[in-house]
């Protein structure tokens, strides 16, 4: 078979031109469309950053004047009076405690002899037989 006797008549011929040019028109228009929206996206990034920027520095100058804040407002004095407070503090509970031991023993040391003193009445039986607290035994 040979292509140069093959015969076909000019419609069909007119038909496939005319669909050639559909095509190439159908693809130079997506072309068109995809370079736009490209370039859409291209703006609507470089515009999203930009937001972004403008937010991150403006955060940024937040942070930093509550940083000065935080440094004008921090003395190390304060810090080192409240330490000196508390070790004072620590010191009286630390005497109270030592008076209150003091006193504690004392009494304890009562309580026996009172206790002594009632045991030699009971087994004079001058008085009841009762147990007192049993200190220091």
């Amino acid at each position: 078979m040979n292509i140069a006797n093959i015969k076909l008549p000019i419609a069909v011929i007119g038909v496939i031109v005319a669909q050639a040019f559909g095509i190439i028109w159908y693809v130079a228009q997506l072309d068109s469309t995809v370079s736009n929206l490209d370039t859409t996206v291209t703006i609507m990034q470089e515009e999203a950053t930009t937001i972004d920027i403008a937010v991150l520095q403006t955060e940024i100058e937040g942070l930093k004047g509550k940083i000065d804040a935080f440094d004008n407002s921090f003395d190390p004095s304060d810090l080192e009076e409240a330490i000196e407070e508390l070790e004072d503090r620590i010191a009286g509970l630390e005497t109270k405690d030592a008076l209150i031991e003091n006193e504690m023993r004392t009494i304890m040391s009562d309580h026996e002899k009172i206790g002594e003193a009632l045991s030699d009445l009971g087994k004079d039986n001058l008085s009841e037989n009762r147990d007192y607290g049993n200190y220091g035994r």
